[in-house]
């Protein structure tokens, strides 16, 4: 299937998920993860529509968290908390006068996908705004897509600037991919 089908197909089976239910049950895998492996600096993303929600985890796992800005040239990442506006997409983003860090500062970036594959690739919106930064990450970097087991699926059509994520949370807990950077 082509990006763009495999798209509709994500939607609309995300659609159909009791996504707040499933993001109750994901973070709680994630925030044992990340606490098992001590990481302090992690960018998390604000959900928007149908989006698994790592929302919740400041709240069970305290840490420094920081918000991704989408810019023409890429991602740019803001502190919490900061001031915050909505995207023309609807979710939530730093404001442009947020204060900005440098991703130097990361060990763990939550990595949202419509879907993932089982080698930790993922299909995004199409913009390639996360594929740009992850690829950018030094390997120390724990990567982790945050994902219902129900959008997991064999292989996903790659383009060489794909770049696949280290760790996939589910409802069901917390897996390696094959990936190693």
């Amino acid at each position: 299937m082509t990006k763009p089908r495999l798209r509709t197909w994500a939607k609309a089976v995300r659609a159909k998920l009791p996504m707040a239910d499933l993001s109750r049950r994901m973070v709680p895998h994630l925030a044992e993860f990340l606490r098992a492996r001590a990481r302090q600096h992690i960018l998390i993303y604000s959900a928007f529509g149908s989006e698994p929600d790592p929302g919740l985890l400041p709240k069970v796992y305290p840490a420094t968290y920081y918000l991704p800005r989408t810019q023409d040239d890429g991602l740019s990442l803001h502190p919490l908390p900061c001031p915050l506006v909505q995207h023309p997409y609807g979710f939530l983003e730093p404001a442009p006068e947020a204060a900005e860090a440098s991703p130097a500062v990361l060990d763990a970036v939550v990595v949202p996908g419509l879907c993932f594959d089982q080698a930790g690739y993922r299909l995004g919106y199409g913009k390639g705004y996360y594929d740009r930064f992850l690829g950018g990450l030094p390997p120390t970097v724990l990567t982790v897509g945050l994902v219902p087991a129900a959008l997991i699926v064999e292989r996903l059509p790659r383009d060489p600037w794909d770049t696949p994520v280290q760790y996939l949370a589910t409802e069901g807990g917390v897996r390696r991919t094959p990936y190693t950077p």
